[in-house]
């Protein structure tokens, strides 16, 4: 396999993960993903990632809490087993390309080195331009994600945020996302970096950065996000009279309650008058909707059994007559 040639440029210096055992290696990728802001971490940023929130990432990157350790869940050691066949595969696709890894080493920003993008792989066209090479692997339930509302192939929103992230730091705005999605055939598709996505990009990962470095924390998102920045709260109630905004909001939810209570009491009353016209019988059917109310036996401890009655509701496919 031909290398790719690389060197430090004006826009990025090449930091080299020394060959060492894959432990030590992995240690020295996590110090420097505390340095700055990596590729994944930009889903987190914008708000895509519904794992973790801006709030969560920045109590990792202030050192306030140490980053789960996912090295062992099932979904990252496939990821791992597979990414190397899924590269070798992606070049076999394409010999009109030099395709290389690119995870022993991390391009730096020189004007913002707290962007930092590590890449899965690198790629040179036959115009001796280069390009990103990212690879995931999905399962079925995020099967989806891949598709848009017309069920073509796309770059999920989270995962394109990646891979422009690498073109702003990087300065090569094409590539490819290679990805094996469930049991099925990876599939590839290609991307062209947006301008005015990655000044977007940029400018998120500029202002996280600045949350980091005066330790000022992102805004809270989450009841996660307030449980975890105020385990034990001040004995206070805080006055806020003059907010008409958290005035409305209070209203509202008090509202809600109301209606909510309202209709559930008014449900239970309706369900009452349904069950004496059930009587006797198992159920009701009237058109498409029906209800039943029939014996149910439930083991309590496992030294009784208790038969009861249970209501249920539905609306059935009105049958022709």
């Amino acid at each position: 396999m031909k290398r790719i040639p690389l060197k430090d440029t004006e826009r990025y210096q090449i930091e080299r993960f020394r060959q060492c055992k894959k432990t030590e290696r992995h240690l020295a990728w996590l110090k420097s993903r505390k340095a700055g802001v990596g590729g994944s971490d930009m889903s987190t940023i914008l708000g895509l990632n519904s794992f973790k929130t801006p709030y969560e990432l920045w109590l990792e990157k202030t050192g306030r809490v140490e980053p789960e350790d996912i090295s062992d869940k099932w979904a990252v050691v496939k990821g791992n087993a597979l990414e190397n066949e899924l590269r070798k595969r992606f070049r076999a696709n394409h010999p009109e390309m030099l395709v290389t890894d690119g995870t022993d080493k991390q391009f730096i920003s020189r004007g913002k080195p707290y962007l930092r993008a590590s890449l899965d792989g690198i790629l040179q066209g036959e115009d001796g331009s280069f390009g990103i090479l990212e690879i995931k692997t999905a399962g079925n339930r995020r099967a989806g994600d891949w598709r848009d509302d017309d069920g073509n192939l796309r770059i999920p929103p989270y995962y394109l945020a990646q891979v422009e992230f690498y073109a702003l730091v990087t300065g090569w705005t094409w590539g490819y996302v290679y990805a094996a999605i469930g049991d099925d055939e990876p599939v590839e598709i290609p991307f062209k970096a947006d301008v005015e996505d990655m000044a977007a990009i940029g400018k998120a990962a500029a202002d996280f950065w600045r949350f980091v470095t005066t330790g000022t924390p992102p805004q809270l998102t989450t009841v996660g996000d307030v449980q975890k920045a105020y385990p034990e709260p001040t004995p206070d109630i805080v006055d806020e009279s003059d907010d008409d905004d958290l005035y409305d909001l209070l209203a509202r939810y008090e509202s809600t309650s109301n209606r909510a209570k309202e209709l559930t009491n008014e449900q239970k009353a309706l369900q009452e008058q349904i069950i004496l016209r059930i009587g006797s019988h198992t159920g009701v059917r009237c058109g498409n909707l029906q209800a039943t109310y029939k014996p149910t036996t439930r083991k309590e401890y496992t030294v009784k059994a208790t038969t009861y009655r249970k209501f249920a509701f539905k609306a059935t496919e009105e049958k022709e007559q």
